[in-house]
Parts: structure tokens; sequence; C-alpha cells
């Protein structure tokens, strides 16, 4: 599974639309939907931001 599907699923499961959490972390929707299916990578700090909301570790074998 790939950060998109992790980020999707997670997203999913705290019952979070893409509007909110793309609210939540300073960027748009339709971006979110973007990044979700593939078409754009988030930057660093945005993928960061991503991980904190949805309480995503990303490093886990650290």
């Amino acid at each position: 599974m790939d950060y998109r599907e992790i980020i999707k699923k997670k997203r999913i499961e705290k019952g979070l639309s893409q509007n909110k959490l793309a609210k939540l972390v300073g960027i748009t929707q339709p971006f979110m939907n973007e990044i979700e299916s593939g078409r754009k990578s988030p930057s660093v700090e945005v993928l960061i931001k991503l991980c904190k909301e949805l309480d995503i570790v990303m490093f886990p074998n650290t």
C-alpha cells in the first residue's frame, strides 16, 4: 500500500471528507483529490501535516 492509499484509508476511517482534511492542512479539496488519485504529489510540508492530522507515523521502524 503506498502513501496515497494510506492517506485515503485513514481519512475515511476518521470520517473526514476530502474538503475537511484539505482545510485542516491548508490546501484545496481539488489538490487533496489529486494527491489521493496520484495525479499530484504533496510537498514534504503538506505530507507532514497530513500525517499529523491522520495520526500516521512517517517512519514506523525508527
